[in-house]
């Protein structure tokens, strides 16, 4: 445990409706006003933590990396992985899938040490919702600038963006 009461560690199947719970409440968080109403009312706890079980039973890329933020008395207050990049026109081969933390965690310095490691020192890009402000700020100050890619959220259609980070050689 780190000395300011947060600490990384690798997610087991006990924390799974915990990470359901908590998944589920980020998203209700950062994008309220950003995606529709009703839509992240539908979220289902239950459902998220289902999807938890099943990624965490089923054998994953082994470069695949993620790690929950826990405070000290080892409750999740949230969750980053990162891997091989999942787009076919990927201009780097690793991608950050998430950086997800609850209120509670935000201004630690836990979303930094979360994106260090499990990103590490190589180029990567992330898909992140364009009216985000508060995430492309982090990102942005990380090192990521807008690529140019674009997307929609599948279920909403709310517009995402590709940021990439290259480091210097």
């Amino acid at each position: 445990m780190a000395d300011d009461g947060w600490d990384l560690r690798p997610p087991t199947l006990e924390d799974c409706d915990e990470l359901g719970r908590v998944h589920m409440a980020v998203w209700r968080d950062a994008y309220a006003g950003i995606m529709p109403a009703d839509y992240l009312a539908g979220l289902s706890e239950e459902r998220s933590a289902a999807n938890w079980r099943e990624g965490l039973s089923s054998p994953t890329s082994p470069d695949v990396r993620t790690l929950l933020v826990v405070d000290a008395e080892d409750r999740i207050a949230g969750f980053g992985s990162a891997g091989p990049s999942r787009d076919e026109d990927a201009p780097t081969e690793w991608e950050l899938y998430v950086v997800n933390l609850l209120p509670i965690a935000r201004g630690t310095g836990m979303a930094d040490r979360l994106l260090d490691a499990v990103v590490g020192e190589r180029d990567a890009t992330l898909w992140v919702v364009e009216d985000n402000a508060r995430a492309r700020a982090f990102y942005t100050r990380r090192g990521f600038v807008d690529e140019g890619g674009r997307s929609q959220h599948p279920a909403t259609g709310t517009s995402e963006i590709r940021m990439i980070r290259r480091l210097a050689r």
